[in-house]
């Protein structure tokens, strides 16, 4: 009687054992799962910060939903690195080439090129536009970005929005003109004895106007 409990009492013991195993695969399988899936959303958004701040469309201030948005590439040197010249933000971007008599002995050269872009098209431009910066500048180059929308903005609802500090204003009529830096972008420029990477003018009443957003800052008239 008591053999026949004691080898009962080891099945049951083995039985609870093979569930405590099985549990346990199933939790470990369960927590690698779950770490994986946590790692690739921070991989994710570590990317979406290396993109830097969001452009006009992405700004959730903004009713537009198509801006039209130019790069320019400026080298002091003609020679453009090949694999920079071959570059595409977009898949149907185009490049137009272009050189400029500095001195008797410099030539300079200029990539450029535009798109009119949606939401998803703009943060993938400016990813490529963070991503290029480092590149471009260690090459003897700079890179301008250049982003315009059919209508106003409030430019200190924007600034407050992505963290930037301004530093220059200008308010000429119906035009509202700043010039700011923010931490996230990696490049800049000097203006006056100000160091800045974004210029931001809006012109027009309500919202019926133009607006314009440069990066480090505004190469062509507004």
């Amino acid at each position: 009687m008591f053999k026949g409990n004691r080898g009962y009492n080891s099945y049951r013991i083995r039985y609870i054992r093979e569930i405590i195993i099985v549990a346990a695969i199933i939790l470990m399988i369960s927590f690698a799962v779950h770490a994986l899936s946590a790692l690739a959303q921070s991989k994710e958004t570590v990317q979406m910060k290396k993109s830097g701040v969001p452009l006009l469309l992405n700004s959730e201030l903004v009713e537009a939903d198509k801006a039209e948005l130019s790069l320019t590439l400026w080298f002091e040197d003609r020679e453009i690195p090949e694999s920079i010249r071959a570059t595409r933000p977009i898949p149907e971007w185009t490049w137009i080439y272009k050189e400029s008599q500095m001195n008797s002995e410099k030539v300079s050269a200029t990539l450029t090129g535009q798109h009119l872009v949606n939401k998803s098209e703009e943060s993938n431009l400016f990813a490529w536009y963070t991503t290029m910066v480092p590149q471009i500048e260690k090459a003897g180059g700079r890179i301008y970005l250049d982003e315009r929308i059919p209508q106003t903005i409030d430019i200190a609802a924007y600034l407050s929005h992505i963290n930037a500090i301004p530093k220059q204003w200008l308010l000429l009529g119906t035009m509202i003109s700043t010039a700011a830096h923010q931490d996230k972008i990696d490049t800049s420029v000097l203006a006056g004895q100000d160091q800045i990477n974004i210029q931001l003018l809006s012109r027009g009443k309500s919202s019926e106007g133009q607006s314009v957003l440069a990066i480090p800052a505004l190469l062509e008239e507004f």
